[in-house]
C-alpha cells in the first residue's frame, strides 16, 4: 500500500478543493484549476468552515486572497499550518511581490459524469423528438386519440431509454477500469471521513469519496487520467447492472418502434385505431 502523505486535501462546498502540489498550492473549481507558487502566498488563514489563501502584495496595495467554504475545521488547520510553516524557507519569496502575476490558471474540461449526463440528455432528448414529431403527424392527420395515447407511452420509453443508457455506460467504465486500469489501495483521510487518499503514478494525491468503511478501499483508476477512478465492486454486481441496462434499452427501442409503428397506422390510416377500440 502506498504510504500518503500527512497534508489533508481540503475539500469544500461547490466541488472546490486544495492541495499541496510539491512548491505550489493547487485550488481546483468544478470550471478552472490555478496553480499558486508558494512564493506567491503571503499566508493561508483557517477560519472555522472556510480558509483563504492570501498572495503577497506591495505595501499600499490591495491584497488579493481566494477562499473556499464549506471545509473542515480540522483539516483546514493541518492544511494552513502544514503550508505556513514551509513558507519561510520557499526559494525566490518575496512578501512585497505581486503574487497575482505568478498564479497560473487553466481551464478544466468538463467532468467524466457532465459529459455523460450531456450524452443521456441528448440521447433522451432525441427520443422525445421523434415522439413530438409523431404526436404532430398524428394530430394533424386528425387522431387525436391516437396523439393523446403517445404521449405517455413515449415518456415510459424515453425514461427507460435514458435509465438503460446511464446503466450500461457505469458498467462500461467499471469494466474499462478494472480491466485496463491500474488498481492499488486507497487511505481513509484521518480528519475527513469517507474520503480516501491515494497516489497515482506521478506522485500527485488524488481523492476518492466512499462510505465502505475501513483504513482502506481498493480503487481502479486510468493510468492516462489517475482522476478517473471507480471501486470495483463484485461481478455480481456488475453483472445485474449490465443486465438491468440491456433489458431497459431492449424495452425503449421496442417501445419506440411501437410508438412509431402506432404512428404510422394513424396518419395512412385515419381513424382505424379508434375505429377498431
Amino acid at each position: 500500500m502506498s504510504i500518503i502523505p500527512s497534508t489533508p486535501v481540503v475539500q469544500g462546498s461547490r466541488k472546490t478543493s486544495l492541495r499541496l502540489d510539491g512548491d505550489a498550492v493547487l485550488l481546483s473549481t468544478p470550471h478552472e484549476e490555478a496553480r499558486i507558487p508558494l512564493a506567491a502566498i503571503e499566508g493561508i488563514r483557517p477560519e472555522g468552515r472556510s480558509i483563504t489563501v492570501e498572495l503577497t502584495a506591495p505595501a499600499g496595495t490591495t491584497r488579493y486572497a481566494h477562499r473556499i467554504g464549506g471545509v473542515s475545521e480540522a483539516g483546514a488547520a493541518l492544511f494552513a499550518a502544514t503550508v505556513n510553516a514551509a513558507l519561510p524557507g520557499t526559494p525566490g519569496r518575496d512578501t512585497a511581490a505581486d503574487g497575482t502575476a505568478l498564479v497560473e490558471t487553466r481551464a478544466l474540461p468538463l467532468s467524466r459524469r457532465t459529459r455523460k449526463l450531456r450524452r443521456i440528455g441528448w440521447l433522451s432528448a432525441g427520443g422525445l423528438g421523434v415522439i413530438v414529431l409523431a404526436c404532430v403527424a398524428v394530430g394533424v392527420a386528425g387522431d387525436p386519440a391516437t396523439m393523446i395515447a403517445l404521449v405517455p407511452g413515449g415518456l415510459v420509453v424515453t425514461a427507460a431509454l435514458a435509465v438503460g443508457a446511464n446503466a450500461l455506460a457505469n458498467w462500461y467504465r467499471e469494466w474499462r477500469l478494472v480491466r485496463h486500469g491500474i488498481t492499488a489501495f486507497a487511505a481513509e483521510a484521518p480528519e475527513r471521513p469517507g474520503m480516501y487518499l491515494y497516489t497515482d503514478p506521478a506522485g500527485r494525491i488524488r481523492h476518492v469519496f466512499t462510505w465502505a468503511g475501513g483504513i482502506a478501499v481498493k480503487v481502479s483508476y486510468d493510468p492516462a487520467d489517475p482522476g478517473n477512478v471507480v471501486l470495483p465492486r463484485a461481478a455480481l454486481f456488475r453483472r445485474a447492472e449490465l443486465a438491468l441496462g440491456l433489458f431497459l434499452a431492449f424495452v425503449a427501442l421496442l417501445g419506440f418502434a411501437g410508438l412509431i409503428a402506432l404512428a404510422v397506422i394513424a396518419i395512412t390510416d385515419p381513424g382505424a385505431i379508434s375505429g377498431a377500440a
